[in-house]
């Protein structure tokens, strides 16, 4: 990346970002702009040569500056708040400003790694917009049909209200198989090779495969499927400590459960229908571990395949298993 002597801090919010430079020897200047095309063309120039500009993932308030940087060459790392904050209060930071914040941003930078950030494909955006817009459908259906049910269930009902109500559940169900029809055209102009390899695992869809790759931007930047399990939650988080503090193990959770449900379910049909999943199944369950434990580890089973998968470019083989 690029010279961390040269580090710009941002904080960005709907309608405007502030920026932190810290350009050494000269310390820390802060200046506020209008998030708009006018503010981003002002603050581009008057950026320096070779430096790093630091932001937190906001939603997707950040992207547009984002690519706007990116695109004129300039180097961007887009970090997790979560870390952020931990970092903020491990300094024991007492001041909540947005000027403060974008200096915050500078002094992780100078003492943490950083990864430079890539945009995403313009089809994987869109992916993950429709994806969001079926899940929201998914639960206007469900309030719906349990309006309905209320309705029902009394002894008094409103036939146009029911009526209605049905109307809208099935407007609804054509609009997501009309969004699930897209994104298959969306995937097929990306990776539709990579999703007929990831299915041809045993116990996982099609539906499965291309959720993943859309997660995991087309699964690029992962160096072995330990990162994989841990970007999706998956990773063990242990709770011991001395002689009294001796926790059960848990999985910690952080993001993607959208991703850990259908990984969940794709589990339940590798046992039946994936070998390497079955014996590993039955294994732990003749050590007499608890269900729940043995099916996060056939998941992590099957992200190893999936990964090698993907690294080799092939279909699955009881080899790679």
């Amino acid at each position: 990346m690029a010279n961390v002597n040269k580090i710009i801090g941002i904080d960005i919010s709907k309608e405007k970002f502030d920026a932190c430079f810290s350009i050494q020897p000269c310390g820390y200047s802060s200046r506020t702009y209008t998030y708009d095309a006018e503010g981003v063309r002002s603050f581009l120039k008057e950026i320096p040569n070779d430096c790093i500009c630091v932001m937190e993932a906001t939603g997707v308030y950040h992207l547009r500056l984002a690519y706007a940087l990116n695109k004129q060459g300039i180097a961007v790392s887009v970090v997790n708040p979560l870390s952020v904050k931990n970092f903020s209060r491990a300094v024991m930071c007492r001041t909540k400003t947005d000027k403060a914040d974008a200096r915050q941003l500078v002094d992780y930078a100078r003492r943490m790694e950083l990864t430079e950030w890539k945009p995403t494909s313009d089809n994987y955006i869109r992916i993950q917009q429709i994806y969001r817009s079926i899940e929201l459908f998914l639960t206007n259906i469900t309030q719906f049909e349990n309006q309905l049910e209320a309705i029902n269930n009394s002894p008094v009902s409103d036939p146009s209200l029911c009526r209605m109500l049905h109307s809208h559940i099935k407007r609804l169900n054509k609009q997501i198989a009309l969004l699930e029809k897209r994104i298959e055209e969306l995937i097929a102009q990306e990776d539709a090779t990579v999703v007929e390899h990831i299915s041809s695992v045993p116990g996982v869809g099609k539906k499965t495969a291309i959720a993943l790759l859309t997660a995991t931007k087309g699964m690029h930047g992962f160096g072995n499927y330990r990162q994989l399990s841990s970007y999706f939650g998956l990773c063990p988080r242990i709770y011991d400590s001395g002689k009294s503090v001796h926790g059960k193990a848990h999985i910690c959770k952080m993001g993607m459960g959208w991703i850990r449900k259908l990984l969940y379910m794709c589990s339940i049909s590798a046992i039946r229908h994936n070998r390497a999943c079955a014996a590993l199944y039955i294994r732990l369950k003749e050590k007499g571990k608890p269900i729940k434990v043995i099916l996060i580890a056939v998941v992590n089973k099957l992200l190893k395949q999936i990964f090698a998968i993907v690294k080799n470019n092939t279909v699955y083989s009881e080899i790679l298993t």
